[in-house]
């Protein structure tokens, strides 16, 4: 019968002499966010058509590369973690062995911290399927700690990830809930606070992941549960396992892992996904790529975002790379008006060889919804406008596509063209009536004009069949400016009605030297 070493006895006390439970209290309250065999959800997620397949994925190629994470339909066929790919194709030759590129994980986490991220600002990325948030601040907002985890988990799903959620004052307690609750239908596991020691008191080790070396050295001191070493001495356990031991020591104990230390929060997001075949025509082509854009608008639909920008990144057979930048010229989350734009661009554009790996980079942008007026015009549903404005800058220009807008300068008509953003109409706005006077209608761009002048001002003016004696001239209006930048201007304008009626706004450059037209006054 093996005996429990003599590490001390007593209560366990830290270096201070404090009980390691009188440090339990905590301000912290942390929810891990964990998926379960995270490659084979990740694949899953970028190859739908992989989701009923029993699949076991490979850290690498080759045959003698480790399984690192089974489906549970593998799992039925008698795969296991921790054979090789070649063990595998063997002893369960119905199950598919394939491997997750490095991008489609990196995009799965990605989206995982996006769906964290709508609950707290304050995560953290511990490792691949695995995220830390702080919920110190939110829970009332939710009512309690177990409808927070359920909402987290039904939004895990609508990214393509199933999950599970642990709840403590320390993150890795918080670690061990979320590992137990992979075995509970609701996929959640809520320590109350100031019990962390009480809730890990009973666990076997393994469940708190201890190094192989700690746990057999455990095992051989007859040591089986959390419980029996928290009882130790602090002391005692790092003068015999050293720093894992310590580590183990303040888990076991339910202690906190210190301050929680946010990550940034990441300006772009990314999918892609690599193909089986290389593609050589538009339609399959676009097929791929409204997965792709998909995955990415559930991402923008929980962070509350839109496209803005988009990359188009294609790697191409033999090594060569295309990249296509679309810049829309509205923010929106419809696939289909993102999709619209491709293609009108690829087929001006084709990248010239087939393509082997697709990838989208986004840069998001706010989602801006108005309300309509009741009494006013009816607006544009905001997925259609964003769909119709994607094909205008793809067929014109993303230019020449927007709303207008007056630039902050002194030069005549100093018009621009901004992202188009439609905005609500208030309701005496609605019923004003339009002012009476003369509507100048402008010529774009302005025409040149034959004038006769004495000294400076107009005695005849013609373009084409229009024109004659001037009959009143009212003017020179002056303007003068931006002469310190690359075109400057100094014009005269004068408003002229000739002899056959009609009422002309003319300009002379006076740089150039030259009259011009600038329109006729209904």
């Amino acid at each position: 019968m093996n005996r429990q070493p003599e590490l001390g006895g007593g209560g366990s006390r830290t270096r201070g002499g404090e009980k390691s439970s009188d440090r339990l209290v905590s301000g912290w309250r942390v929810a891990c966010l964990r998926v379960p065999s995270f490659p084979v959800q990740a694949l899953r997620r970028s190859c739908p058509e992989l989701a009923e397949t029993p699949l076991a994925v490979a850290a690498g190629p080759t045959p003698r590369d480790e399984i690192v994470a089974v489906s549970a339909e593998a799992v039925a066929l008698g795969a296991r973690v921790g054979w090789t790919a070649a063990q595998v194709r063997q002893r369960a030759p119905g199950v598919k062995v394939a491997v997750t590129p490095p991008e489609v994980a990196a995009a799965a986490a990605e989206a995982l911290a996006d769906v964290a991220e709508g609950f707290s600002p304050r995560l953290r990325r511990v490792a691949p399927g695995e995220v830390w948030l702080d919920v110190a601040g939110v829970v009332p907002l939710w009512g309690s700690e177990p409808r927070l985890a359920g909402e987290v988990l039904r939004r895990c799903r609508r990214v393509g990830l199933e999950g599970c959620v642990g709840v403590a004052s320390s993150g890795e307690v918080a670690r061990v809930a979320a590992r137990l609750a992979e075995g509970v239908s609701e996929g959640v596991v809520v320590v109350p606070p100031g019990q962390e020691r009480e809730f890990l008191a009973p666990l076997p080790l393994p469940v708190l992941d201890p190094p192989p070396a700690v746990l057999a050295t455990l095992a051989r001191w007859g040591l089986a549960t959390a419980g029996e070493v928290a009882a130790l001495a602090r002391e005692e356990v790092a003068l015999r396992l050293g720093r894992e031991g310590v580590r183990l020591h303040r888990l076991a104990a339910g202690e906190e892992d210190g301050a929680f230390v946010p990550d940034l929060r990441p300006e772009e997001l990314r999918e892609g996904v690599p193909l089986e075949f290389p593609l050589t025509s538009l339609e399959p082509f676009l097929f791929v790529l409204h997965g792709v854009l998909s995955r990415l608008a559930q991402r923008l639909e929980v962070r509350g975002e839109g496209f803005a920008d988009v990359f188009l990144e294609l790697g191409l057979e033999g090594g060569g790379t295309y990249e296509l930048p679309l810049r829309l010229v509205a923010v929106t989350r419809e696939v289909a008006a993102v999709q619209a734009m491709v293609r009108l661009q690829l087929e001006a554009h084709p990248p010239g060889a087939p393509v082997e790996e697709v990838a989208v980079r986004v840069v998001p942008g706010r989602l801006r919804l108005v309300q309509g007026s009741l009494f006013g015009p009816p607006q544009p549903a905001p997925g259609k406008l964003a769909q119709a404005l994607a094909r205008l800058a793809a067929l014109a220009g993303t230019g020449r596509v927007g709303a207008p807008a007056v630039r902050d300068s002194h030069r005549p008509d100093p018009a621009a063209v901004v992202p188009f953003a439609p905005r609500p109409v208030a309701g005496d706005e609605a019923a004003q009536q339009p002012r009476g006077g003369p509507v100048l209608r402008r010529f774009r761009p302005p025409r040149p004009v034959q004038v006769v002048t004495v000294g400076s001002r107009p005695v005849v003016a013609r373009l084409g069949r229009w024109g004659g004696v001037v009959a009143r001239c009212a003017g020179p209006y002056r303007f003068v400016g931006e002469w310190w930048s690359e075109e400057p201007f100094a014009r005269d304008e004068y408003d002229v009605a000739t002899a056959d009626g009609t009422v002309w706004r003319l300009a002379f450059d006076r740089l150039e030297g030259r009259w011009w037209a600038d329109g006729v006054y209904d």
